[in-house]
């Protein structure tokens, strides 16, 4: 004897558990609308707090579903909420469009519009303009089309940052995408920052150093540097000063990437 339930008991109980989830969802979706209609309230985009989340969901889910799959799961429903934050259109441009479309589908689901421009400096000029438009543009380390960083230091850019990145939670090390956005980077609990400065003598991993600060170049473009440094570091952290005096020139924050 066995009390094992046999195939039509489980499909019971399957039908069952899905009938649960809807009922969550449905109600996580009533308080989420109740939430954003509070008087002066507005979460807007918001990817430190979906990142904070994701490692909660995470580790709740631990032994009991694969990492992959509960991020997955919450990002469909983290997406479906995006058009009520805020988020109008996702562009999409430069290298593999394919990739940049995946990334932005794999971020931002089907609620939102995904639409491929010309040109990234298109992509930015329009995500600049703050009227709920996001650029995913190719992640700023990766050698190629990965180079369109060094616009970030355009006066006329200097309201955009590096907000996240796609993926995050597959292991492999750089993401393939950055999700650029206008506002201010938000620390999530676990994040590096990405900084870029002038670097004419090679020495901007000492000076950071001499900062109290630990960070590597990541990508050069002549004497500007993209810098990543191993901890959130807040744009007027005043050791940010301190590597300045040291000699790093123009030292600023221009994203932060949180941690799976």
């Amino acid at each position: 004897m066995t009390d094992e339930p046999d195939g039509e008991s489980l499909r019971d109980a399957v039908a069952a558990a899905e009938r649960k989830l809807v009922d969550l969802l449905a109600e996580r979706w009533r308080l989420l609308e109740r939430e954003l209609a509070e008087p002066g309230f507005n979460s807007g985009f918001d990817p430190a707090r979906d990142a904070a989340t994701a490692r909660r969901v995470v580790e709740s889910a631990a032994g009991r579903l694969p990492a992959g799959v509960a991020v997955r799961i919450w990002r469909a429903l983290s997406a479906e909420t995006q058009p009520l934050r805020g988020v109008v259109s996702v562009l999409t441009c430069g290298g593999d469009l394919g990739i940049l479309n995946e990334a932005a589908r794999g971020y931002f689901g089907f609620a939102c519009d995904v639409s491929p421009v010309a040109e990234i400096r298109e992509a930015l000029e329009r995500a600049e303009l703050g009227k709920g438009e996001i650029a995913c543009l190719p992640w700023p380390e990766l050698a190629g089309a990965g180079q369109w960083w060094p616009m970030l230091n355009e006066n006329r850019f200097r309201n955009l940052a590096i907000l996240d990145g796609w993926p995050r939670w597959n292991g492999s090390g750089a993401p393939r995408a950055a999700i650029v956005y206008r506002g201010a980077p938000q620390p999530s609990g676990d994040d590096d920052t990405l900084a870029t400065a002038h670097d004419d003598r090679h020495a901007a991993e000492q000076h950071l150093a001499e900062a109290g600060l630990v960070g590597q170049v990541t990508a050069r473009a002549r004497s500007l540097v993209l810098l990543r440094l191993r901890e959130y570091v807040a744009p007027d952290d005043p050791r940010l000063d301190a590597a300045r005096r040291a000699g790093l020139d123009g030292l600023r924050v221009v994203g932060v990437l949180p941690r799976p």
